[in-house]
């Protein structure tokens, strides 16, 4: 066999040497950029950190020494600048001291400081807010009192339909009562504004809705709210009212909504608020009619036809002709045997008459009356539930104050 050629073993070749070094490996590590402590951002002249905290006035030779002299300059600032207010010197008549109005504005004012917490500035809470107290304290006794019994009611409301209803009473829904209502479906919608108006609504069937349907009934509520207020229906209003309560019951707390799911209830309290607002002005317009006609009745009301005189006015050619007609018929009278009988059937006819229109009177009257207190009821209860449980504190202010006449139904 042919002996093979065996390569020799040589040491390898050196490297070639570099010409220069790399500028990032001999750079300390106060040239690389650094964090600023307390705004976090990067310097983007590393070199202006290797001064420190010393200050650097000048003079400046090159351009490094000129930022660092500028940020010198800024360093030596506050980070917090405060006006002064106008040291204008008053005196009061009362006293002889003189009194300096920056002291007086800031013993009116007397800020409350806040506090950090997390690297967050939190201000203190503000006193002058209005609180519930403040906005029933004009409130008559009875209304404060309707009030405080309608908060507990609807906080005993909302604790029961978070209970889990039995079985038995799920299965025994019908049609009429069915426990949800998708977004964007218009047949689902038309018939859930129909059973509003025309179903009561149950507990077990308010107890198994889910809060997506529940806040879609009451946009559809919302939105028909202005047409079922006109339709004077007095028994769709109170079921209108009853389905308000119980959805309202059956919405989440306001911390677990969205802003867009309080949204739509603030829309149903605005609507509310400006209902009741236009039937105010619909009763006060009609009160101001009533004055209008009552002036016109008296003055056009018959007066005796006297001149000023005192002389008796001469009779017109009718009222002769009338009077000798009278006087032509007089003779053809029937006797008076048969006159009794006439006149009392006369009058039993004309006494039913008077008593058929003063039974008709009152009974459309009373109906009016409760359809207004049905009405001003449920726009009063959608008002100050949605103001006082779900945040929207504003809309408190649009309550009537109650008068004699104005009581709950």
């Amino acid at each position: 066999m042919p002996n093979k050629r065996k390569t020799p073993m040589s040491a390898p070749a050196p490297k070639r040497p570099r010409l220069h070094e790399d500028a990032g490996d001999g750079a300390t590590p106060h040239e690389q950029p650094r964090s600023h402590p307390v705004y976090g951002q990067k310097n983007a002249f590393p070199g202006l950190d290797d001064a420190g905290d010393e200050l650097f006035y000048g003079p400046a030779d090159d351009g490094l020494e000129y930022l660092r002299m500028v940020r010198s300059e800024a360093n030596a600032l506050p980070s917090l600048f405060i006006a002064e207010s106008s040291q204008t010197v008053t005196a009061t008549p009362n006293s002889n001291a003189p009194v300096n109005s920056s002291e007086r504005d800031r013993q009116k004012l007397s800020f409350k400081a806040g506090f950090y917490m997390d690297e967050a500035y939190v201000a203190p809470a503000n006193s002058d807010e209005k609180s519930l107290a403040s906005l029933e304290k004009g409130y008559p006794e009875a209304q404060y009192s309707y009030y405080n019994l309608l908060r507990h009611r609807f906080l005993l409301l909302r604790s029961t339909l978070r209970c889990t209803p039995p079985a038995t009473a799920i299965a025994g829904l019908d049609d009429s009562h069915p426990i949800s209502l998708p977004r964007n479906h218009a047949p689902a919608r038309k018939e859930w504004r129909r059973l509003t108006l025309a179903v009561d609504p149950q507990m077990v069937q308010l107890a198994c809705m889910d809060s997506e349907s529940v806040l879609s009934v009451l946009q559809v509520i919302a939105r028909g709210l202005s047409d079922n207020v006109r339709s004077g229906d007095t028994a769709g209003i109170r079921r209108l009212g009853a389905w308000v309560w119980g959805l309202l019951g059956k919405c989440r707390e306001v911390g677990e909504l969205s802003t867009e799911e309080v949204g739509e209830i603030r829309d149903l309290g605005k609507r509310a608020a400006k209902i009741l607002e236009k039937v105010r002005e619909a009763e006060e317009a009609g009160e101001e009619a009533e004055e209008e006609e009552e002036e016109a009745y008296e003055e056009d009301s018959p007066t005796e036809e006297y001149d000023q005189d005192g002389k008796e006015e001469p009779a017109t050619p009718s009222t002769e002709h009338k009077a000798e007609e009278s006087d032509t018929h007089d003779v053809e009278m029937p006797s008076d045997a048969d006159q009794p009988d006439e006149l009392a059937a006369a009058k039993a006819r004309l006494q039913a008459r008077l008593q058929d229109s003063e039974d008709a009177v009152p009974e459309d009257t009373s109906n009016s009356e409760t359809r207004v207190k049905q009405i001003r009821a449920m726009l009063d209860m959608i008002i100050t539930v949605v103001g006082e449980f779900f945040g929207q504190r504003d809309l408190l202010e649009a309550r009537e104050v109650w008068t004699g006449a104005q009581t709950p139904p």
